[in-house]
């Protein structure tokens, strides 16, 4: 084997002075003659390179097959009917959520068993303070819609409230046609992001507040709407 390798060797180096050498080339090769030569020196190449199988480049013909029997992907034809489509034409149309919020009470979404969750009333103002040291003021131009909630513990042991856990959207609509999201705050009585432990028989007073035209003098005839991992729900008051 060591012989064969050589003599390979000395056939190569041959070529290689007959292609290029030093110089003028004492010998013209034809054509057909190179093409032997080069298909000569590939195989031999490719004969000893052990992490080849054969040729110059293995090509795995079962690879070529498959390739060959994968059709192109089919078009689909044009949608007709937007609906089949699944686009969500309320969203879409911006259509106002509460037509397709299911309906809810405020304990069905977050009291439970020991925890009940009371409306207490709406009010208008600019600014709300809180416990006397705390206050948020309504941008230039609109005026706080403050609703009111009672989270009240019925049980005989503290309870662990996390609203914050949940990430409730809430959001009201006025019969005015007014549509706004409640103020992100960072009031320790957020109702959407209350977090505390509420001992046995005691209740913790919380608020949403929502920035309306403060053209807006009164109350107005309102629905509160919440948005809880994807779900909305219209909450009766």
């Amino acid at each position: 084997m060591k012989i064969s390798k050589i003599k390979t060797m000395a056939a190569l180096s041959a070529v290689a002075m007959l292609l290029g050498g030093c110089g003028e080339a004492p010998y013209q090769l034809t054509e057909s003659e190179e093409d032997v030569i080069v298909n000569y020196s590939a195989h031999v190449v490719s004969k000893f390179n052990t992490d080849q199988k054969q040729g110059l480049t293995y090509v795995n013909m079962d690879a070529v097959e498959e390739a060959e029997q994968v059709q192109e992907p089919e078009i689909p034809e044009e949608t007709e009917n937007v609906a089949d489509a699944g686009v969500d034409m309320t969203a879409a149309s911006g259509e106002d959520e509460s037509t397709t919020a299911q309906a809810a009470g405020l304990n069905d979404i977050f009291g439970s068993e020991t925890i009940s969750v009371t409306y207490t009333g709406a009010s208008l103002t600019p600014n709300y303070i809180e416990d006397a040291y705390y206050s948020v003021d309504a941008e230039k131009g609109k005026t706080y819609l403050v609703l009111g909630f009672d989270i009240t513990n019925n049980g005989a042991e503290d309870a662990e409230i996390d609203n914050f856990a949940l990430a409730p959207a809430f959001r009201v609509n006025t019969a005015d046609g007014v549509n706004t999201a409640a103020e992100f705050t960072v009031l320790l009585e957020d109702f959407s992001t209350y977090q505390g432990t509420i001992p046995a028989g005691e209740t913790q007073r919380t608020v949403l507040l929502f920035q309306v035209p403060d053209t807006v003098t009164e109350v107005p005839d309102f629905t509160l709407n919440v948005n809880i991992g994807g779900t909305s729900y219209q909450i009766a008051l």
